[in-house]
């Protein structure tokens, strides 16, 4: 079933009082493949409807894994669709999707 890679490639995020309130959040290790390789833009999809462009700081996290930071307009949309403590089923357009070598790119992952 083509729909049913859903399992590897959604990013269940549960949001934090954190992530909820500045409209960021961070990837864990089990995601992190996900997400671009390097430091730059990247398009996000919450739920099955809005698009919000975001950035990857891969050098946020002490272990490597990459913060996506969505800025007021992820916050927005945080607030007003979802509660804290709410999975928020998050995809990545493909073209955002990371390069093979993810692993010698973040800091803590050498």
């Amino acid at each position: 079933m083509a729909d049913d890679m859903s399992t590897n490639s959604v990013f269940p995020l549960r949001l934090e009082k954190t992530y909820y309130s500045k409209g960021l959040f961070n990837i864990t290790r089990e995601f992190d493949h996900l997400v671009r390789s390097d430091d730059g833009s990247i398009t996000l999809r919450l739920g099955s409807d809005e698009s919000i462009r975001g950035y990857v700081n891969g050098r946020a996290n002490i272990n490597g894994t990459a913060r996506v930071m969505g800025g007021a307009r992820l916050r927005d949309s945080f607030q007003l669709n979802y509660a804290m403590g709410d999975i928020v089923p998050i995809t990545f357009d493909a073209p955002d999707l990371p390069s093979h070598n993810k692993t010698t790119q973040r800091r803590g992952t050498e």
